[in-house]
């Protein structure tokens, strides 16, 4: 090898001070320069035994005011690295060019790069002290907000103001389930639990539709609907098995319970409490009972309504889209189920309308609701089971008496 280019070989070193790797030319050892990854002072020099580092030499350079105390970075060998390859793992290694007048490692951009272990010290350093100056400024006299002696709160006394909000907080909830455990008593001692079981026993069991008006509430207007629905729908009596008066659940002067007809299957019955001066009477919803919409299933599909109309639908969530309704963007796509699960139509709302917000916080943390909706067919409807939902009328079935949800 020639001695030029045994000048020009590259000899790696160690950083004494932040073991970080470099390397330089073999003619510029024993110059003094500045480590490119923590900028600290440093020589390099051979070893005298291969593999060795001298860590704590320093040395004085006459010709180098900035530099009066050098730590020297001695050479290392491949054996040094075998032999200390777990110390060495994850250090960070970085080699630069020469400079004239200077080590090929000692410049300007070198000069400004810091580890990023000292980095992320000075910072959290930083943050524990800002955070410790913060708790003394606001607990101390300084704080203008913390009044004229701001005392520091011990811990005793944070423990026993913890212990307050935990027995205010227990106390919040006992009146608030007091309260609702007292409404329900008077819910239960409001309505005649045997009056509610024998109109609903005789409702279930009446022979025939004339028959079942007698029980019905509402009946001046509910009365000409149940004749029109029996008219394209078979009657049949439900028999009577058992009432389950433990899932009892009161709105008003409505009360909701299951009832098990003849065939052993239970359905959800509501019933009315109706006071007229001393005189008290119950009546039974008869349209959340079949779930009655403006129109019959076979009626829609032939008919397409395109003015609004009433249904009581199960909703859930599907991404059906297509002909009057396949832009995804503008439509949200639901599925609106018959109470036998039997029929189901495709409903389209707009997305954040309304009518969109309300059905996202009904079914935010259930997979169904039964609701009344008023729905109508695009104009010229090309689909024979998809409607846009104008309207979100009621959570649940029960009408609510003098209103008008559909049409006659």
């Amino acid at each position: 090898m020639s001695e030029t280019a045994s000048s020009n070989r590259w000899i790696p070193f160690q950083c004494p001070t932040c073991f970080g790797l470099f390397r330089i030319k073999k003619n510029q050892v024993g110059r003094i320069g500045r480590c490119p990854v923590c900028n600290a002072a440093v020589q390099s020099s051979e070893s005298e035994k291969p593999g060795v580092l001298d860590q704590a030499a320093i040395s004085t350079h006459d010709n180098d005011n900035l530099l009066s105390r050098v730590a020297v970075a001695k050479e290392i060998t491949s054996e040094h690295l075998r032999k200390k390859k777990s110390g060495l793992k994850g250090r960070r290694r970085q080699y630069v060019g020469e400079e004239a007048g200077a080590m090929a490692w000692e410049n300007e951009e070198a000069s400004n790069e810091v580890s990023w272990k000292v980095v992320v010290s000075i910072v959290l350093t930083a943050l524990v002290l800002l955070a410790l100056s913060l708790v003394y400024y606001k607990n101390s006299g300084l704080n203008p907000m913390a009044g004229s002696s701001g005392p520091v709160i011990d811990r005793e006394q944070a423990d026993s103001w913890l212990d307050d909000i935990e027995k205010a907080d227990r106390n919040t909830k006992q009146i608030e389930e007091g309260e609702t455990a007292a409404k329900e008593v008077d819910n239960f001692e409001k309505f005649d639990n045997a009056k509610v079981e024998r109109i609903i026993k005789n409702f279930v069991t009446a022979k025939s539709p004339a028959e079942l008006k007698k029980y019905i509430r509402d009946s001046e207007r509910v009365g000409p609907l149940l004749d029109r629905y029996y008219e394209t729908v078979d009657y049949e009596e439900e028999g009577f098995e058992a009432l389950d008066m433990t899932q009892m659940k009161y709105n008003g002067d409505i009360v909701t319970m299951l009832v098990q007809k003849a065939d052993f299957l239970s359905s959800p019955i509501a019933v009315e409490r109706v006071v007229d001066g001393e005189e008290e009477s119950y009546q039974v919803d008869w349209e959340s009972w079949v779930g009655f919409c403006d129109y019959t299933p076979e009626q829609m599909r032939t008919q397409k309504p395109d003015k609004p109309f009433l249904m009581r639908v199960i909703v859930k969530p599907t991404s059906y889209y297509n002909y009057d309704f396949s832009d995804d963007r503008k439509w949200r796509s639901l599925e609106l189920e018959s109470k036998d699960s039997i029929y189901s139509f495709l409903g389209y709302v707009k997305r954040d309308s309304e009518q969109d917000k309300r059905f996202r916080v009904m079914m935010k943390e259930v997979q169904s609701v039964a609701c009344m909706v008023k729905v109508a067919y695009p104009t010229g409807a090309r689909a024979k089971d998809q409607v846009e939902i104008l309207e979100i009328l009621g959570d649940g079935w029960v009408q609510n008496r003098n209103k008008d949800n559909g049409n006659d």
